[in-house]
């Protein structure tokens, strides 16, 4: 249920898909021009392309392979760990975890944000998909990368704490579980960061449910989550929808239905405009 924010908001420009970038040339030594490639990969998540997304992806991997851009691919393989995770594809997700974590020893950049986030990415695969040891390992790391160097409100920090909740959690260990999602909402209040904060308390709702379903904390955490959705500062873009789309079926499972009923109207009417 954890969402990794690094996953969906990019800047947006004008590049053109892959199947319209066939005649780049062949320019050996030289960066891919990172930023449009990025994106453009948030102007097909906002239009809810995930094919389209992951040829785009892979045609410019292979680009920054053949220019040698080892940084380049780098930041390309950590968004194909994203991607690959939301569409449930695990071979080709382990497949881009493997290569990234290779490149990242190649290029000697440990102990860096860049590397926490990567390494964030890496493990948030590795749970969507079942591996709690290895992705708990990766957290562990991804911690101390950021803590060396991101104030402790940073929001990076929040999603870091929701995924490494989340995973404690699937290891029935339910006490580290809520201390990191308290955590996170402490970071997410301060730097004003709503759809996140509908996120942790979705995932709080579901780790009461766990424990206790009789437990009164459950609908009062979905009760905040939903004030966070319907907050008049919450902007309508396409992380929005995308929370609203991933939240709405647990209202539903908690018998929520109305609430689960506005979220997907949210989310619809999001892409119905995109």
């Amino acid at each position: 249920m954890a969402l990794n924010r690094e996953d969906y908001e990019e800047p947006v420009c004008l590049l053109q898909p892959p199947r319209q970038s066939g005649t780049a040339h062949n320019c050996s030594g030289q960066p891919i021009p990172l930023a449009e490639v990025i994106a453009r990969c948030d102007e097909l998540f906002n239009a809810n392309d995930p094919a389209a997304l992951g040829e785009h992806l892979r045609f410019w991997r292979q680009k920054a392979q053949a220019w040698g851009d080892k940084s380049g691919e780098l930041s390309i393989l950590s968004e194909m760990m994203g991607h690959y995770r939301m569409t449930g594809n695990e071979t080709l997700a382990l497949q881009a975890i493997k290569d990234g974590l290779q490149l990242l020893r190649e290029l000697n950049i440990a102990n860096s944000v860049s590397c926490g986030t990567i390494l964030i990415n890496a493990a948030t695969a590795l749970q969507a998909f079942g591996y709690f040891k290895e992705a708990l390992t990766h957290y562990a790391e991804a911690f101390r990368c950021y803590n060396s160097h991101l104030d402790p409100n940073d929001w990076r920090f929040a999603g870091l704490l929701n995924n490494m909740a989340a995973a404690h959690a699937a290891n029935g260990d339910f006490q580290h579980a809520q201390a990191f999602y308290r955590q996170a909402l402490e970071v997410l209040t301060a730097c004003g960061n709503l759809m996140d904060k509908a996120v942790t308390f979705v995932n709080l709702a579901q780790l009461y449910d766990q424990q206790d379903s009789s437990d009164e904390r459950i609908n009062q955490m979905l009760d905040q989550a939903m004030q966070c959705f319907q907050d008049p500062a919450a902007a309508h873009d396409g992380y929005f929808a995308h929370t609203c789309s991933k939240c709405a079926s647990a209202f539903g499972l908690f018998g929520r239905l109305e609430d689960e009923r506005l979220l997907k109207k949210y989310a619809g009417d999001f892409y119905a405009g995109a």
